[in-house]
């Protein structure tokens, strides 16, 4: 296995993973290698744009899940009384982070402060 094939095995692995970045170094160190043929950085310029494209919509999709809870800060009182409700049934501090949306630090000061 020369070193270009070894390079596109691994950048292909990460991408399985979902470590785009970290596929996407790969992927850079192929584009600007001068070893590689023009047709390979060309292909590894491609690989590039797509990796970038899916980092993009899964940021947008991330703030587009952020817009969903828009009052998280007005319901404080609240949710804060429905954790140490939580807490006292003994329902984990991850489980009370998905269902409430809530932080770690924030379930820990409302523990804390019970």
């Amino acid at each position: 296995m020369n070193d270009l094939s070894i390079l596109k095995q691994k950048a292909s692995v990460l991408e399985r993973k979902g470590l785009f970045r970290r596929a996407i170094l790969v992927w850079q160190e192929i584009s600007l290698g001068q070893t590689f043929s023009q047709y390979e950085r060309e292909l590894a310029l491609i690989h590039l744009k797509r990796l970038s494209t899916i980092i993009d919509k899964k940021a947008a999709r991330q703030r587009e899940g952020l817009k969903t809870f828009p009052d998280r800060y007005k319901n404080i009182a609240q949710d804060k009384d429905k954790i140490i409700q939580l807490l006292h049934q003994g329902v984990s501090a991850k489980e009370i982070q998905h269902l409430t949306q809530r932080s770690r630090d924030f379930i820990y000061n409302c523990k804390r402060n019970s």
